[in-house]
């Protein structure tokens, strides 16, 4: 009876019939993020990457063009709408799905193989939530994907020519996140130690080297025109951020990311080292492990790994469907249980967005970097309020007289503010923000020339009275509105109307101006 059963699964289980089973779990992703895209607001990060959209560039202060390129072509096409800043991160996601079998495949994988990868993927809480952004990480985990796939097929087939792809793929992924250095320069240790290192000897490893150098030179020359500004952004992110990162936290956040398919990538990397029949696929485990070590020697932050995982999940699969022979009905169906019990438990997790904003909502349940508990978790929140604070400022700014629209201004303190400004005022041509935050240091004016200007102001710590500060600056100054929403990080959030800035803050602001923009000439 038994027997009968394991032959059974190895019918089900043949090659045939392999691309419809990947392109219905591509399209089960597709799904899965259309039927919830509109559970929350976007992302305070995705409101940075609009508004660089509207100044398309070679080159920004923290960031290439790519994803600001991306955002482009959503509005475009979408307007200014979740849904359009929200498609092509889900495209990326069934984009992964389909190279994961695709990579499967490769190996000589069959369905069983290809449903365990793909389910990996599908039901991992990492994937899930960065897919969900609007944000340059999930085209980095497709770039990364994309370039192991590739590396796959040049070592299996001897195919040098693949180098071309190689050098096309690098190029774009530099152009989205300069941490692609980090998996290439892995990539180009782990080929020199491995039996393949005689691929470096072909015409087409020089071609792919030119090909990617003009690719990014275009940034690296605004680069260089502005000072650098990716310099100073590394130093304030090392300072700011990076130094409270704990290398005990980065280990074991490794496992957690995706502990519904640790028995898969982590299975994956056992084995290339040290199954002897395997040797062949190696360079990937030494891959993962120098991208690892990198970060860990740069205090990089846990998540900045995800993009190796996807690759070890298409040889985990393949190695359990390889090895596990008689067993695999069993060992299978053991997985897929674990997955999906994963997924469920991951339902409750921080920043999953599958859930409503509230069934998102717990009593005093989560804990935020203030120390202090809130109903809602704090990416989430950071996915809440920004849409209000938009509108609010319009409605400001509408309120104005025709000729006092002409002449005002508005000032913003970061990103999310100025981002949520120009995306949900672009309709009314509300005018683009002034602040020094980030790139907008480079669109904002040298000097003040206008009578009005509407203020937003959020400071938490309570660091300074900003109405005195305020009274100072302006002739007249009118509270408008304040943002009461608990479940905003930026609750509080106070609007004020000025009018008629005094010409010893009109001196102040040009002689900030000029050195907050002296740093990038």
């Amino acid at each position: 009876m038994e027997q009968k059963k394991n032959n059974r699964f190895e019918r089900i289980n043949s090659g045939a019939g392999d691309w419809p089973l990947i392109l219905f779990f591509a399209t089960a992703g597709l799904v899965v993020h259309f039927m919830t895209f509109d559970n929350f607001e976007l992302h305070r990060d995705a409101y940075l990457y609009y508004a660089q959209s509207e100044h398309l560039a070679w080159g920004y202060w923290s960031v290439p063009p790519f994803t600001s390129l991306v955002g482009r072509i959503a509005t475009l096409i979408f307007g200014n709408t979740v849904f359009g800043m929200r498609l092509f991160p889900t495209l990326i996601s069934a984009a992964n799905i389909i190279l994961i079998g695709m990579a499967v495949k490769e190996l000589g994988g069959r369905k069983a193989a290809i449903t365990l990868g793909s389910l990996a993927y599908l039901l991992s809480p990492s994937y899930l939530h960065t897919d969900f952004l609007f944000q340059p990480v999930c085209f980095e985990h497709f770039f990364w994907l994309l370039s192991g796939y590739l590396i796959l097929v040049m070592i299996k087939r001897n195919n040098p020519s693949m180098w071309i792809w190689l050098g096309v793929v690098f190029g774009l992924g530099f152009m989205n996140k300069y941490s692609s250095v980090f998996f290439y320069t892995a990539f180009g240790i782990s080929l020199l130690i491995s039996p393949y290192r005689t691929l470096y000897k072909s015409k087409y490893f020089l071609f792919a080297l030119a090909i990617g150098f003009v690719i990014i030179l275009p940034n690296l020359i605004w680069q260089y025109l502005n000072n650098w500004p990716v310099a100073f952004h590394m130093a304030e992110l090392r300072e700011s951020q990076l130094v409270h990162v704990k290398l005990s936290d980065f280990i074991l956040e490794q496992f957690m990311m995706n502990a519904q398919a640790v028995f898969l990538w982590f299975g994956a990397l056992v084995v290339l080292l040290f199954v002897k029949a395997e040797r062949q696929y190696r360079l990937f485990a030494f891959i993962y492990l120098l991208i690892v070590a990198l970060l860990m020697a740069g205090s990089g932050k846990s998540y900045y790994t995800l993009g190796a995982y996807p690759i070890l999940f298409a040889f985990g699969a393949y190695f359990i469907e390889k090895y596990s022979k008689k067993y695999l009905p069993y060992v299978f169906s053991f997985l897929v249980i674990w997955m999906f019990v994963g997924f469920y438990i991951s339902l409750s997790f921080d920043g999953i967005p599958l859930v409503s904003y509230e069934k998102a909502l717990k009593k005093d349940a989560y804990r935020w970097e203030d120390g202090k508990y809130h109903d809602l978790s704090q990416d989430m929140a950071d996915m809440t309020g920004w849409k209000e604070l938009g509108e609010e400022i319009r409605d400001v700014y509408l309120a104005l007289e025709p000729e006092q629209r002409a002449n005002c201004d508005i000032y913003c303190y970061h990103y999310g503010q100025y981002g949520a400004v120009m995306f949900y005022g672009k309709k009314d041509r509300l005018p683009q923000p002034i602040s020094f935050n980030g790139s907008a240091t480079f669109w904002s004016p040298d000097s003040l020339t206008k009578n009005y200007m509407i203020w937003v102001h959020f400071d938490p710590e309570n660091s300074f009275d900003v109405d005195s500060l305020l009274t100072h600056r302006f002739e007249k100054v009118t509270l408008k509105t304040t943002i009461n929403n608990p479940n905003f990080r930026e609750d509080g959030t106070r609007i004020f109307l000025c009018e008629k800035p005094t010409q010893e803050y009109m001196n102040y602001y040009k002689v900030l101006a000029n050195e907050r923009k002296s740093r990038y000439r």
